[in-house]
């Protein structure tokens, strides 16, 4: 039953669930949610609602619901079991690799208080969140991914957002665009969620080697990461990452491709680690390195007319390989 409390308590926030084969509403059923039109049904796993379309998802439902149903697909990323040395050696190249670039650019944090400035208990969507909570309790956010996690209240995959047309104010999608199968498919769900007027915030990589193994399809850059969200007006954007990252990101590569070896692999991803922090750091000083960036961020208004055309675009190239502004403009600006 605590799975049903849990939904139900999405719905009471203003978040109602819906089908993500044919987007009509779902009930509950014994410990479970069932879809009133096709009859699908889709489990709730340690409280969490499973609300995945298995017959179109890279991700199957049977794979939340074996073992002990809280680990989910790692796509990718395997638990941390080790101990002693090579633990301490896994947090220590975490913590190293972590080292994030000197350019500033807005995060979600400004995105959400940019529409709270318009729209009072703005309600947020956020895609891929990582097991990471964002916002603040009063905060109307609900938190989606394809891996269980701490922070996750739904499982859901992007190509098929189990949400009614017009429910949020703001969708999040933080280093999630790579790892879809049909980027535009994502983004048109995500303008379809969101309610008239209402705002994506998006960071994607474009020069960054491949993570999360099999489960890492695209890059784009800037212009085409622009061009990805033309069904948006674009309020600002820029670099995240800059040449300094993408020459760090490179050379631990060189070092790691030198051998196929385990022991080897491991003794140049910790050299990699200890010599590139440096380099990451250079992002803000190389500003005119924006056409070899590592990534780039959107922040964009969801737009009801035609939308930008490619001509349009390409008349942007200049300022799209711009870093972009530290800060969001004023929301009346």
């Amino acid at each position: 039953m605590d799975g049903i409390e849990t939904s139900a308590t999405a719905m009471l926030r203003g978040f109602p669930l819906a089908c993500p084969r044919d987007g009509e509403s779902l009930y509950a059923e014994g410990a479970a949610l069932r879809c009133h039109r096709c009859g699908t049904c889709f489990p709730v796993v340690g409280g969490v609602p499973v609300l995945i379309d298995d017959e179109a998802s890279a991700f199957a439902i049977a794979d939340y619901q074996s073992g002990d149903g809280y680990t989910g697909p790692s796509y990718g990323r395997e638990a941390d079991r080790a101990s002693g040395v090579r633990r301490l050696y896994r947090r220590v190249a975490r913590w190293l690799g972590d080292t994030g670039s000197s350019i500033r650019h807005p995060d979600p944090a400004d995105a959400l208080a940019y529409v709270a400035a318009s729209r009072p208990n703005p309600r947020v969507l956020v895609i891929g969140s990582g097991g990471l909570r964002f916002g603040g309790v009063d905060d109307h956010v609900l938190h989606s991914d394809v891996a269980f996690g701490p922070a996750v209240d739904a499982i859901a995959d992007a190509h098929g957002l189990p949400f009614p047309d017009g429910v949020f104010d703001l969708v999040v999608a933080v280093a999630v665009l790579e790892h879809v199968a049909d980027p535009a498919r994502c983004v048109a769900e995500i303008w379809r969620v969101l309610d008239q007027g209402g705002h994506v915030f998006a960071v994607t990589p474009f020069l960054q080697p491949v993570h999360m193994g099999a489960y890492d399809f695209t890059r784009f850059t800037p212009i085409g990461h622009r061009r990805l969200f033309r069904r948006f007006d674009e309020v600002a954007a820029g670099v995240a990452m800059g040449i300094g990252s993408v020459t760090a990101w490179t050379f631990g590569a060189l070092l790691q491709s030198v051998s196929p070896g385990r022991r080897w692999r491991l003794i140049a991803r910790g050299f990699g680690l200890l010599c590139t922090p440096p380099l990451r750091l250079l992002d803000g000083l190389l500003r005119h390195g924006a056409d070899a960036a590592g990534g780039c961020w959107f922040f964009g208004r969801r737009r009801d007319g035609a939308p930008v055309s490619d001509r349009a675009l390409v008349g942007t190239y200049h300022a799209q390989f711009a870093h972009g502004p530290e800060r969001l403009p004023a929301p009346d600006a």
